[in-house]
């Protein structure tokens, strides 16, 4: 699972945040960092995205198959 942070301020973006990590406390602390680091109460505006799916693009070949690229497919949660 992953989660994408998008933060604006004033209707500026200012980056996006992404967290890669398989284990589910360490993801959840990360994420709690993030949002500690860009307050609401500061003007900060915060979209917070997870994915548990992918896209993924393979080639075939006569000696197997290959995973191109993968492209998370994010969705917005509820924080």
């Amino acid at each position: 699972m992953r989660y994408k942070i998008k933060i604006t301020k004033e209707e500026k973006p200012l980056c996006e945040v992404v967290i890669e990590n398989n284990d589910q406390s360490k993801r959840e602390d990360i994420l709690a960092l993030v949002l500690d680091r860009f307050p609401t109460a500061e003007g900060f505006e915060r979209e917070v995205l997870f994915s548990d799916d992918e896209v993924r693009y393979l080639k075939s070949t006569p000696t197997g198959i290959e995973v191109l690229a993968s492209q998370p497919i994010y969705r917005p949660t509820n924080n």
